[in-house]
């Protein structure tokens, strides 16, 4: 009997250990274990405040900037709605058995069309940015477009293409 009572013990005192390191790695995953921001206490990356600091936009300027920003957004959120139906006209077409290669080279430069209209209007919104800056800004803000042209998109906000670099090496 006393072997049945030390067996029970035993298993009550596992059970009571495994609850306890569940609650502990519980608690570290979901309380203790926030996400560490890769821009320091910044928070959310902003467009606006990294090109005013990089440029030296003055309050003026930077007010600007906002304005052709939402602009920009407005309409790159419409051509962007444009690719993606042009897109997906264009890969649907892979699912017919037959098709005239006509049909495809029409989707095709539908596509080319709207993605033309991306670049453009990215293009008309660097050049009306480029018209708020003073001289001076200017060499600074031709140097960032430039660098961030050059850049492959995924690192282009935050540290994430510095990882992705270091993990190369």
């Amino acid at each position: 009997m006393s072997t049945l009572i030390k067996n029970n013990k035993a298993l009550v005192f596992l059970v009571v250990a495994l609850l306890l390191s569940n609650i502990g790695m519980l608690l570290y995953f979901t309380v203790f274990n926030k996400p560490k921001d890769n821009r320091g206490n910044k928070g959310r990356f902003s467009v606006v405040e990294h090109v005013s600091k990089e440029v030296g936009f003055t309050d003026a300027q930077k007010t600007e900037f906002k304005k052709l920003l939402e602009q920009n957004r407005d309409s790159m959120s419409r051509l962007g709605e444009n690719v993606k139906k042009a897109k997906l006209e264009y890969f649907q077409l892979a699912q017919q058995e037959t098709i005239n290669d006509s049909i495809v080279e029409a989707a095709a430069s539908r596509l080319a069309d709207n993605q033309k209209a991306v670049e453009k209007q990215m293009f008309r919104h660097f050049k009306n940015v480029r018209r708020i800056c003073s001289d001076e800004q200017r060499i600074k803000y031709d140097s960032m477009v430039i660098r961030m042209v050059n850049q492959p998109p995924w690192t282009r906000r935050g540290n994430g293409g510095q990882k992705a670099e270091e993990e190369k090496k």
